[in-house]
């Protein structure tokens, strides 16, 4: 696999520019980053979040943060905790286990955006398997999710 379907789709569907870069293989966002050469700050992951009444928020931040629950609930006025990722993987059918795509407009999924991410000038991200990233500017992947709310959710 080098990009998941809906990923695809969907960069396709909004004429994106991105360019793929192959790895060895990886089992963490960091490790890509590391096994791909590109420095860990410029590589966003997704982080998916659970309100405890069957809502699903995608958190996207850098590989080289966490997420802070806290400043979530701040932004959102809701509870989250982190959800383990056999209870949506399901959702996530085109994309290896444990590497979805920082983008949650592909998957239907509402998206929050680290402001970290914000003033970087390019960004590179999981294509759906252990193998490849997607390396596109920071400008046109925000433009990829139009609707996600921004703010500082990290430490």
């Amino acid at each position: 696999m080098t990009m998941a379907t809906r990923l695809q789709s969907y960069l396709s569907q909004n004429h994106s520019r991105y360019d793929m870069l192959q790895h060895d293989p990886s089992m963490t966002t960091r490790e890509a980053a590391r096994r791909a050469g590109v420095p860990p700050n410029l590589m966003a992951k997704s982080v998916i979040l659970d309100d405890f009444q069957g809502h699903w928020l995608m958190a996207v931040v850098p590989s080289t943060r966490q997420v802070d629950l806290s400043k979530v609930h701040k932004l959102t006025k809701r509870h989250w905790r982190l959800a383990r990722e056999n209870e949506f993987n399901s959702r996530f059918s085109d994309c290896e286990y444990g590497a979805i795509p920082p983008v949650g407009s592909a998957f239907e999924m509402e998206t929050l955006i680290d402001q970290s991410l914000v003033g970087i000038k390019d960004v590179y991200f999981e294509s759906g398997d252990h193998e490849s990233l997607v390396h596109m500017s920071t400008e046109q992947f925000l433009q990829l999710m139009p609707t996600a709310q921004r703010g500082s959710i990290s430490e």
